[in-house]
């Protein structure tokens, strides 16, 4: 009887384990965007200003975010960042387009542009 309620408990407890550390935002490794409009803002302002948005299907609001280390393949416009957490911020690009709209690299706690990958 003793062992049954220990495997019981033990049971419960992992099944609470699961549940509870499923619970994420990530979807296929895009976060939730609507926690991220003003950095979504940010990167198409960022786009605008460079010109680079006649590429991009639509604006800011169809930006996709996720969270990356930044690394040597970005033009970093501030080398300090590098091996760091940023937000990567992506467009969807309208159809037949010879190059694609740059991904934006973003300070996750300053909201300001550090970087960016130029389109394909």
């Amino acid at each position: 009887m003793k062992i049954k309620l220990i495997y019981l408990e033990i049971t419960a407890f992992l099944i609470l384990l699961v549940v509870g550390c499923s619970n994420n935002q990530d979807v296929g490794n895009f976060i939730d965007t609507d926690s991220y409009e003003n950095v979504r803002k940010i990167a198409w302002e960022f786009i605008e200003e460079k010109g680079w948005n006649d590429a991009a299907k639509e604006g800011w609001q169809s930006a996709k975010v996720k969270k990356m280390i930044a690394d040597n393949s970005y033009e970093m416009l501030d080398k300090t960042y590098e091996g760091k957490d940023v937000l990567i911020v992506s467009f969807e690009d309208k159809e037949n387009v010879v190059v694609g709209t740059p991904l934006i690299l973003v300070d996750p706690d300053l909201n300001v542009v550090i970087g960016y990958m130029a389109g394909e």
